[in-house]
């Protein structure tokens, strides 16, 4: 029997990692249930609008579509250069400083007006002003992709040095989540080497260089809410280039005062994501605002896969030793496995919703669809696990019953009768009456026949088989007898058996007492002695 448990309990275990390991690769529900939870009560987002920072402005720098490829490069680095003049002119006629210049654009490594752009940024610079500029990562996810390959086609000239470039090579790597973005704090790319190399991202690397701010996890996802795009709409400006050169000063569609201003300049038109019908820059600037406003509109949720993993082990695990205990110790319920799962998993949703508050005091959101579904899957293995056991016929049982009379239907009206009838009005010596299992009464219309007398056995202190010719060859008639054959040699329950003709009773009962009812007329008084023997 142990061997039988321990191998039953090595599949039940292979399933549960099996079911785990699909979960993994299809990850769409889970993910659903933690995004609608996450913003039903993590995500602020009624007010979004209101806590858009008054220090972000977002600069439109369109990219001419030229036939030729070349002078459309030309023009656009013609207008970046532009700007940049434009905001050290501003620092010196009106003494406006901006906190920091966001280039949410990328520079390739084409020479094209490049000596002129390093020299118009290291200008801005000079003015103490941050210059950050993201670092295309468009190679990243090929399998093949190694740092070299991709910074060969980047202008080292203005990522190598953190004097022209604030922080170097920065990413602006996202992944958009319906109305939930994440940025990755660091990306890392192969070397030729064979080691790896990290890219900030150009959020993190921001709020380092803020001293009023902090980004104590290094590995941390940011989760930024979209806001409507209606607010970030008011802080945004159209840069208008001069026609003539590119050292000359621009202008902005409406008047930009940007003392003390994130300024986040990008291409609005051509650099937009379809999926969510926004310009990416607008990404950077909800990120960037979640990072400098004092009460945030989402809370961080946990997105390390390790973290994730472990606590649906955990509480998986929890889930199944809860069942054990309540299996165990709680004997009526021991036949109503279901009941006992549902409990199982609502006592480690308790605790699993208790663990979630503590973790929120250190302002993390714990995602929650992994781990509700790996707990329901181990209550369901653990009720399955627990019905075979009752199938079997060796739980211990809650004693709800003191008789479980099994009979053939064929001879039904003799055990109503004869035995169910004067049973029922017996009384036991603590003057009770006795608690029978008696199909007609304890089997409701709808309910599953089998799973019930199964239940009715487990839950009976005796069992009374009325052995017959047609009770031999009763499939139903024969189940009970072998269960509670089982449970007779597990010392679970006595047997009394009864028949009408000693030639009807099988060979595996010949070690037992049997009554014969019409040679022994007073076979109910021994019943009734024999039961009152057992129920004390």
């Amino acid at each position: 029997m142990e061997t039988l448990t321990l191998k039953r309990f090595a599949i039940y275990l292979i399933t549960f990692f099996t079911l785990l390991i699909v979960a993994l690769t299809i990850t769409k529900f889970w993910k659903d249930w933690d995004y609608a939870f996450y913003k039903k009560v993590y995500m602020n987002e009624s007010d979004a609008a209101s806590k858009l920072s008054s220090r972000i402005a977002v600069v439109n720098i369109e990219k001419p579509n030229l036939d030729s490829k070349n002078e459309s490069l030309k023009q656009f680095r013609k207008k970046i250069i532009s700007f940049l003049n434009t905001v050290q002119h501003h620092n010196t006629t009106n003494q406006e400083s901006p906190t920091a210049v966001i280039l949410d654009i990328s520079f390739s490594n084409d020479t094209i007006q490049l000596k002129e752009l390093k020299e118009a940024i290291k200008k801005v610079r000079a003015k103490r002003i941050d210059v950050y500029a993201v670092y295309s990562l468009r190679n990243y996810y090929a399998q093949d992709s190694i740092f070299e390959t991709n910074d060969f086609k980047q202008a080292k000239t203005l990522y190598d040095s953190d004097s022209i470039l604030v922080g170097g090579r920065l990413h602006a790597g996202f992944v958009a989540d319906k109305e939930l973005i994440h940025y990755p704090s660091d990306l890392f790319l192969k070397t030729a080497f064979g080691d790896t190399l990290k890219i900030e991202s150009i959020i993190k690397r921001i709020a380092l260089n803020d001293d009023s701010n902090s980004f104590p996890n290094e590995f941390e996802n940011l989760a930024v809410p979209l806001g409507p795009i209606e607010a970030i709409e008011k802080q945004r400006y159209d840069f208008v280039a001069p026609d003539e050169s590119s050292k000359s000063i621009g202008s902005f569609n409406v008047p930009l005062k940007m003392h003390k201003k994130y300024v986040i300049a990008g291409d609005l038109k051509n650099d937009f994501q379809k999926d969510i019908s926004m310009p990416r820059t607008y990404f950077l600037a909800w990120a960037l605002n979640e990072k400098i406003i004092d009460v945030k509109i989402a809370k961080q949720p946990i997105t390390n896969l390790a973290i994730i993993l472990g606590q649906t082990l955990f509480f998986s695990l929890f889930t199944v030793f809860v069942f054990a205990l309540l299996f165990k110790y709680i004997k009526r319920l021991q036949t109503k496995p279901k009941t006992l799962a549902v409990i199982s998993f609502l006592i480690s949703a308790i605790f699993f919703a208790t663990y979630g508050l503590l973790v929120f005091a250190f302002n993390k959101v714990i995602p929650i669809g992994m781990t509700l579904m790996g707990m329901a899957v181990a209550a369901f293995l653990t009720w399955r696990y627990a019905l075979k056991f009752l199938v079997m016929g060796i739980i211990e049982g809650g004693g709800v019953y003191d008789v479980f009379i099994s009979y053939s239907h064929n001879d039904y009206d003799w055990v109503k009768k004869n035995l169910y009838l004067p049973l029922s009005e017996f009384k036991k010596e603590d003057g009770n009456k006795l608690k029978i299992f008696f199909d007609e009464k304890s089997i409701g219309i709808g309910e599953q026949f089998t799973i019930k007398y199964m239940k009715g056995i487990a839950d009976s202190k005796v069992i009374i088989p009325v052995i017959s010719k047609s009770y031999n060859v009763k499939n139903h008639c024969q189940n009970e007898l072998n269960i509670a054959i089982k449970r007779s040699v597990e010392k679970l329950m006595i047997m009394t058996p009864i028949t009408f003709d000693f030639a009807d009773v099988p060979e595996i009962l010949t070690h037992i007492l049997v009554l014969d009812v019409n040679q022994n007329k007073n076979y109910l008084e021994s019943i009734k002695t024999e039961l009152n023997k057992t129920l004390k």
